[in-house]
């Protein structure tokens, strides 16, 4: 099995089409078509069917995508760590972030990265905790950046707390109040996240401990469309302090203190490795940032995260 045809396995598959696939590898349709019926072949499966224009993967082809992204993906590791020794500027990153910490707070991250590491390609996927970590697992990519959990193939440390406040557009009576009580807020329409998110669970849970329901009128997959419905006045939200900084210091939000409850409704955040990994110079670098950004280099150094040379060693050993 050959990197040629794994590489036009998952371009068709991604593409759906075998033109659009040969134009993004710069290559003929038939060579393209020629490196799949090889493969085929090989794995004694159809891994496309095809019916006129229209290609669809099979069965078979949908059961062979996350082996074949994990070949390539080790392959360009180890590309990665022979240019890494070679130049020590160069390389791949992959990061996987939720996307309120990859929205939010890893833009002044890659700004201080990419002044560290110019040469380095970084690629970034944003979505929820849960396939974030099954990214991480499955080795497609390096570091993940999520709601903090725990897994035993992990090394997982804690990061910050992702603190959540009550905001209100300008106009809004609770505008003008330090503070409100969470009975009076679920008075109010309420636009929450979506039910998928970790975020509804937290901030639900926290009006039932409480003993009130508030009165949900929206739900939204998006932080950025929550905010600019809170903007047009459609109802109240509770989002992630990080997530408003800007619109506050505008004015074009208001955050509102709950006044009675002593500690704020907040979410856990961690850095996530695989265990026992011997990290590529680029990487290493992104870790140790992050550790200096919010005061962990001795937690990284005391849980090891930062494998290097030693891991080698005692590897041959």
């Amino acid at each position: 099995m050959e990197l040629a045809q794994l590489e036009a396995f998952l371009q068709v598959a991604h593409h759906r089409s075998f033109s659009r696939a040969a134009e993004a590898l710069f290559l003929t349709q038939p060579s393209v078509t020629a490196r799949i019926q090889s493969l085929e072949r090989e794995l004694g499966e159809r891994l496309f069917e095809r019916s006129g224009r229209s290609v669809s993967l099979t069965d078979a082809g949908l059961a062979f995508i996350p082996h074949a992204q994990r070949a390539l993906t080790a392959v360009q590791e180890g590309a990665d760590a022979i240019d890494a020794v070679r130049h020590g500027e160069v390389g791949n990153i992959r990061i996987g972030a939720s996307s309120s910490i990859g929205t939010y707070l890893l833009p002044e991250t890659m700004k201080r990265y990419r002044e560290m590491r110019p040469g380095v390609h970084v690629h970034m996927s944003m979505g929820q905790t849960e396939d974030i970590v099954e990214r991480l697992l499955a080795g497609l990519i390096h570091i993940a950046i999520c709601r903090l959990t725990q897994h035993s193939e992990l090394e997982s440390i804690h990061i910050y707390n992702d603190v959540l406040t009550l905001v209100v557009p300008p106009g809004h009576p609770f505008a003008k109040r330090d503070g409100v009580t969470l009975a009076e807020a679920a008075e109010q329409p309420f636009i929450f996240f979506d039910r998928n998110s970790s975020y509804h669970g937290l901030v639900y849970g926290t009006f039932l401990r409480a003993g009130v329901a508030p009165e949900s009128v929206m739900e939204i997959d998006s932080m950025e469309g929550i905010k600019h419905m809170v903007e047009a006045g459609l109802g109240v939200a509770i989002l992630p302090e990080m997530s408003i900084r800007r619109e506050a210091r505008a004015g074009d939000l208001v955050p509102i203190r709950l006044s009675d409850i002593e500690q704020p409704a907040e979410r856990e955040v961690g850095l996530h490795v695989l265990k026992n990994r011997i990290m590529s110079p680029p990487i290493r670098d992104f870790i140790r940032l992050i550790g200096e950004e919010h005061g962990l280099t001795k937690a990284l150094e005391d849980k090891q995260v930062l494998i290097e040379e030693s891991a080698t060693e005692s590897q041959q050993a």
